[in-house]
């Protein structure tokens, strides 16, 4: 269903703002209760009802009902309970040393389970109220309202071939062809690295710059380098934007390949809302990475990491407010952009590092829990653990140079979303 209602948007965000205010409220009102002393018998029996009830919510027929929704809100609520007790337990009743040697280890180990609580609390903090957002499509405005757009891919080492297939696929969307330009951005064919002092890697990336020249004239497609690899993503994508003037500016990833509806869905939301900044739509994985592909074939078989945090976590951070720009496979508009100097570089995570900027001003961002994009997982292992190490280290930097939990531009609920996205990643050292 394609809906333009603006009664409706205000109905969902007064319904918002309710369960917001519910949420907050509920936290206190369950560490109230959780902190009051049991017997043993009533716990006991508080234990077993509890068990009963995860065990019911958890049956093939309440996952089929229509009552489903409420059966997961209660089990989330009684996981908080359970969590919030269980560390106030831990920290009045049990909290005994005999040495400094035993004090340290109690600690170190309490530590460690404070920092579970709190992640697992934060955790059903961001997913309590999934936000499914309504169909929308361009074909319900004016051309004229339809906006100009810069589809940018950038690129490395990627090869030829794989290129040509992202470009081609972005030929083919379906939107206005005089209201969007496509842009290879090639950072395998700098100055930098054509003019440097190897001469067969200088040889190899005049080559490759020649190549991806007569690739893009073919397909009417721009073509741009720059003078120095600086900034790595970040930095290759700002300066191209000196020389566009669209006033959406798309990314791609070298390896995802756009369905034709792609910013037919996407669009519409920049349209209806100028304070919206970013559009994200998840990335869709073709191939399994390393783990799903040697542990018995789970590619198959269950949901990936990837699967969750796309399916799950990003829909509950968008009812936050939360949900951020994952590098690709989005939509930001260019005025926004320009505000905060273009895409930021302070840390390795740049994309979420420009998400937080702009929800620090007020902007809002739009997660289409819609598969539009095709994408590449990494192969080997050695790149599966490089790119998680890349995430954890570039949202520590985000963490200790941005300090969103004193960030006055966002609001609490904004905080607790990026907080748990940021604290996921300390989980080796507790464990």
């Amino acid at each position: 269903m394609i809906t333009n209602s603006p009664l409706l948007t205000r109905r969902l965000t007064l319904r918002m703002s309710v369960l917001k205010l519910f949420t907050l409220l509920s936290l206190f009102f369950l560490i109230a209760l959780a902190s009051i002393p049991l017997q043993a018998a009533s716990q006991l029996a508080l234990s077993m009802g509890v068990i009963v009830f995860v065990y019911s919510a958890s049956s093939e027929a309440i996952q089929h009902s229509k009552k489903r929704e409420l059966f997961r809100l209660f089990a989330i609520i009684i996981g908080c309970f359970l969590s919030i007790r269980y560390l106030i337990w831990r920290g009045v009743n049990t909290l005994e040393s005999d040495d400094i040697f035993s004090f340290i280890a109690m600690i170190t180990l309490f530590i460690a389970e404070i920092y579970s609580g709190v992640i697992h609390l934060l955790g059903c903090f961001v997913n309590i109220f999934p936000l499914n957002r309504p169909r929308q499509s361009i074909k319900q405005f004016t051309d004229e309202k339809i906006p100009t757009v810069d589809l940018v891919v950038p690129s490395y080492n990627e090869s030829e071939t794989l290129l040509e297939v992202t470009l081609r696929a972005a030929k083919m969307l379906d939107y206005p062809a005089n209201k969007l330009n496509i842009h290879l951005l090639d950072d395998g064919g700098t100055d930098q690295k054509v003019f440097q002092e190897n001469v067969i890697a200088a040889q190899h990336a005049l080559t490759r710059r020649k190549k991806l020249q007569a690739l893009c004239q073919s397909l009417d497609v721009e073509y741009h380098t720059r003078a120095k690899n600086e900034h790595a993503k970040a930095g290759n994508i700002n300066t191209a934007l000196l020389n566009m003037d669209g006033e959406l500016v798309v990314i791609l990833d070298a390896d995802h390949v756009p369905t034709t509806d792609f910013l037919d869905r996407t669009v519409p939301w920049m349209i209806k809302d100028k304070d919206v900044f970013l559009v994200q739509s998840p990335h869709f994985m073709d191939n399994p990475d390393p783990i799903e592909r040697n542990y018995f074939s789970a590619f198959t078989r269950m949901p990936s990491e990837n699967d969750m945090f796309y399916n799950t976590i990003q829909k509950g951070l968008d009812f936050w407010s939360s949900s951020f720009f994952c590098g690709s496979a989005a939509v930001l508009r260019r005025r926004h952009l320009d505000m905060v100097g273009g895409i930021a570089g302070d840390s390795i995570t740049e994309d979420a590092e420009t998400a937080l900027a702009l929800h620090a001003l007020g902007y809002k961002s739009v997660y289409v829990d819609k598969p539009m994009i095709s994408g590449l997982a990494t192969e080997s292992f050695s790149s599966f653990i490089q790119q998680r190490e890349r995430w954890a280290q570039g949202m520590a930097q985000i963490l200790i140079l941005k300090k969103p939990f004193l960030n006055s531009g966002l609001h609490w609920y904004q905080k607790c979303g990026y907080m748990s996205s940021i604290l996921f990643w300390f989980f080796p050292l507790p464990v």
